[in-house]
């Protein structure tokens, strides 16, 4: 799961391209627990928002929102290297 997108702009071609950052740009190359929440959060706004609930209701998201919500339940996570970076929920790439 990225824990955040960077955006190119390719001036030759005139497009931007959308690249996953899946912790290379963080802090100790360490990805930050909260954008697993974020993805849950939009997931949410985005069933609100169109009334659909096919895509919380898929296995593969049901199964996502599962790892997500073992890995803050789980014996231990409180040395888990993610949480020593505490700013790592107000950084902007």
């Amino acid at each position: 799961m990225p824990a955040s997108f960077k955006v190119f702009h390719i001036p030759v071609r005139k497009t931007d391209t959308i690249v996953a950052d899946f912790g290379e740009s963080a802090m100790g190359r360490v990805a930050s627990v909260d954008s697993g929440f974020w993805w849950i959060i939009l997931l949410c706004a985005y069933m609100k928002s169109a009334g659909d609930l096919t895509l919380a209701e898929t296995p593969e998201c049901q199964k996502g929102m599962r790892l997500i919500l073992s890995l803050c339940f789980s014996e231990g996570f409180d040395t888990f290297p993610t949480l020593l970076f505490a700013d790592c929920c107000s950084m902007i790439d």
